[in-house]
């Protein structure tokens, strides 16, 4: 079992922990964040979970609200932050300086960095799912 980000969001919020909070607060803020369009993190959310092989993730709503598709038409600017994204759920110590460049010729050095926090985020998110998943089944296989 793979929880998608809105039930990782469901089950930490069971604790009713300040923690659940603040990562909630966090996630809503990467797809609030000025610099990267919704639309690119959407896509580059759909990249990391196929990665992971996390079909939860892949099949989950979008937290933006903004429908993107993998197999559909890119623009320059969403194949740049896609091939970054690729590179960084793979080995984030291989990124590349061009890598970065390309990223950074449409989205400037800030946009750069909001992408390299999203992605830390989004990808500890699926990553989280992922972990989570196995436990609530045994938690319910017992309860």
């Amino acid at each position: 079992m793979h929880l998608d980000s809105t039930a990782v969001a469901t089950v930490l919020s069971r604790s009713g922990s300040e923690l659940a909070r603040r990562h909630e607060a966090l996630w809503q803020a990467v797809w609030r964040q000025p610099h990267v369009p919704a639309r690119v993190l959407e896509l580059c959310r759909l990249r990391l979970a196929q990665l992971h092989g996390a079909p939860g993730e892949l099949r989950a709503q979008p937290p933006s609200g903004v429908r993107a598709d993998l197999k559909g038409a890119r623009s320059s600017a969403e194949h740049a932050a896609l091939e970054f994204a690729e590179v960084y759920g793979q080995d984030p110590q291989a990124i590349t300086d061009e890598l970065a460049a390309a990223v950074k010729a449409h989205f400037g050095e800030t946009g750069l960095v909001a992408l390299i926090e999203a992605l830390g985020v989004i990808d500890g998110r699926i990553r989280l799912g992922m972990m989570l998943g196995p436990l609530l089944a045994t938690e319910s296989a017992h309860g």
